[in-house]
């Protein structure tokens, strides 16, 4: 069979490795090169969902588990949870749209009811096996890595009866006010730009139909803040997790253009401060709608 594995570099890796080489076709997905010459090295990132459905295709079993020893970028502003659901997330809409036979999920951290819980919301069975490997999250900020890009990873309660494109358009309204009299988004058909005292800070570029429920999708590309290349396209993206009132808001492969100390030092502090407001905000507008449907 083609199994495809998320990685062959950490403890479950390499044991799986030993255990499924000499009967099966191993794919493994990393962004890095493998050195063993016995598997097909699928280069790819499991927290985009356009590499882990590439790379899905022609698959028969995909084992999911995620590295705690992952090195996924330079710069994270994410907690293990979110970056693990978003990964899950991707390996269950991948496997139901490649059809692959089944998803075997290797036990063994804090998060396994909430993966499986992801995992069981698309149609591909999961199996788990008798023995858990147990292992920590890993700690996600400021991790060291060979790109220069950066990872941000949030998630989001949202009222009930929001909709993803409300979501969207309130958080670009957010942006707005952030700072009375400087910050500012400029809109103009599929163009975004984050604007900050009167200079171009981030352009957006919207690829997704404005209307599209489940992602949201905008191409980072250009602005003072952002580094652009051919190499590869940060995204921003705006994600509804299956059957829940939750948003995820991603940031891809985004290359500040400032240095890294300004990054760490100013650029970075000053996103997660206005992200965590942000999160206070959608939680009383969430409290509000409660109360108002209590009160019919």
């Amino acid at each position: 069979m083609r199994v495809l594995l998320t990685g062959v570099s950490g403890y479950i890796g390499k044991n799986l490795y030993e255990s499924l080489k000499s009967e099966n076709e191993l794919v493994v997905l990393s962004q890095y090169e493998q050195e063993y010459e016995d598997i097909t090295w699928a280069k790819g990132d499991i927290f985009s969902l356009t590499d882990v459905m590439r790379v899905m295709k022609d698959i028969d079993i995909a084992v999911y588990f995620l590295d705690p020893t992952k090195r996924s970028s330079k710069t994270m502003e994410a907690n293990f949870s979110d970056m693990n659901a978003l990964a899950a997330d991707n390996y269950g809409r991948a496997a139901e749209e490649a059809g692959v036979k089944e998803i075997i999920y290797v036990t063994g951290a804090a998060e396994d009811a909430e993966t499986l819980k992801i995992l069981n919301s698309y149609q591909t069975p999961v199996r788990t096996p008798q023995t858990k490997i147990k292992r920590k999250g890993m700690l996600a900020r400021f991790q060291s890595a060979r790109t220069d890009d950066v990872r941000i990873i949030r998630r989001f309660e949202i009222p009930v009866s929001w909709s993803l494109e409300k979501f969207t358009a309130y958080y670009f309204e957010y942006y707005k006010n952030v700072l009375p009299g400087l910050s500012n988004v400029a809109v103009e058909d599929e163009d975004y730009i984050l604007q900050g005292a009167k200079l171009d800070l981030i352009k957006l570029k919207r690829t997704t139909d404005l209307q599209d429920n489940d992602r949201q999708i905008f191409e980072i590309k250009g602005g003072t803040l952002a580094k652009v290349s051919d190499l590869q396209t940060g995204l921003l993206e705006f994600r509804r997790m299956l059957g829940t009132e939750e948003i995820m808001v991603c940031i891809h492969h985004y290359e500040p253009a400032r240095s890294w100390l300004f990054y760490q030092l100013l650029q970075a502090p000053f996103h997660a401060l206005t992200m965590r407001i942000f999160e206070v905000d959608m939680r009383i507008e969430k409290f509000n709608e409660e109360q108002r449907l209590k009160e019919k």
